[in-house]
């Protein structure tokens, strides 16, 4: 059976709005009334056929369609997919040097002296400036590339705002799931994720998140966010590709970023967190035929998942204390009450159809 492609939809900066719009007027982006079903999407734009066969990864912050340069957020894809955008840009793409030794920097533990030292780093490699590349630099792991479905790119324009949708071919798959366990995963910075899998918890490796400078300059600042998501994204892909494998249903919480108070929506964004759980996560699981479900995060950090009804406890950093003297990791006592919603849910849906 065929597997549907992956898709992306990656923000465009404002400043090459400008030549968005000029594209528009000139006819390069024609309006169609596609469905991509992608998002809550407004109007759909087509680029034409020459665009549309000469694109080109310039960095990771700008795409060229044939003439039209398009700065925006590329780096912000699955390492599958960004590989496989690197590799179809061979000859073209330019990065920063030492970029893979900067990214798996921040995946160990960081003294401040260490930390300072890889600001030099960071700062050395700005003034030297980007320089062709034939490798993917900001993966920590090996990937085979896809395919690049360049003929489906598009461009939504939402209210004031103008997003790019980057399409990639699959593998072939199995159908059926290998695993059929129940996964709960609880979303957070410190860890970034943690899964449990019947009684098996996962978490998300550490990374280190350098302090910022107030001093440095902006392509400085935007080199090292580029870095801090690469890193981000390596401690996800590692904690997604065993989860998968053993899991028939995956739990994520149903959560709406714009309704958050505080600055997490921000940091999920940044730490590619929010990336993961609305879009990476439900596509890997959609491709390997895995029931995604979404149910409310409403009480489950607050509730004793050992306890038969619902007891509320405290946190006191990461652990999670029960008045009945449960002691548990709180970001494991999350995610198995997300399950235990996910089973109530489906005995009131079961009771209600025997009615």
């Amino acid at each position: 059976m065929h597997t549907p492609p992956t898709h992306h939809v990656i923000r465009i900066n404002r400043q090459a709005y400008p030549q968005v719009l000029n594209a528009v007027k000139q006819g390069d982006l024609q309006p169609t009334d596609e469905d991509l079903q992608v998002m809550d999407q407004g109007q759909v734009y087509r680029p034409t056929a020459l665009l549309l066969t000469d694109q080109i990864l310039v960095h990771d912050r700008l795409l060229q369609l044939g003439t039209l340069l398009i700065h925006s957020e590329c780096h912000r894809l699955p390492e599958q997919e960004y590989t496989t955008l690197l590799t179809a840009s061979h000859g073209v793409y330019r990065q920063y040097p030492a970029a893979h030794g900067l990214l798996t920097a921040l995946l160990a533990p960081m003294t401040p002296e260490r930390e300072a030292i890889w600001w030099e780093r960071v700062r050395t490699a700005v003034e030297q400036g980007r320089a062709l590349v034939h490798r993917v630099d900001l993966v920590d792991d090996i990937w085979t590339p896809t395919t690049w479905l360049r003929d489906r790119t598009r461009l939504i324009q939402q209210g004031a705002e103008w997003f790019l949708v980057l399409y990639f071919s699959q593998p072939q798959r199995r159908v059926q799931p290998i695993g059929r366990a129940v996964a709960g995963v609880d979303i957070g910075l410190h860890p970034l994720a943690t899964a449990v899998v019947g009684k098996r918890p996962g978490v998300t490796y550490d990374v280190h998140w350098p302090t910022e400078c107030p001093g440095d300059s902006p392509e400085v600042r935007a080199f090292a966010q580029i870095l801090e998501y690469a890193a981000a994204r390596a401690a996800l892909e590692a904690f997604t590709l065993p989860l998968l494998t053993l899991t028939g249903t995956l739990v994520l919480e149903r959560l709406d970023y714009a309704q958050f108070q505080g600055d997490f929506p921000d940091a999920a964004r940044r730490h590619a967190v929010a990336d993961w759980h609305m879009s990476w996560a439900p596509q890997r699981a959609f491709n390997r035929g895995i029931k995604v479900v979404r149910v409310s995060p409403a009480h489950t950090s607050t509730g004793c998942s050992q306890c038969r009804t619902y007891v509320e406890g405290t946190r006191q950093g990461r652990t999670f204390h029960c008045p009945y003297g449960h002691r548990l990791d709180a970001h494991a006592n999350a995610a198995r009450n997300l399950v235990r919603r996910y089973w109530g849910q489906r005995r009131r849906a079961q009771s209600r159809r025997t009615v």
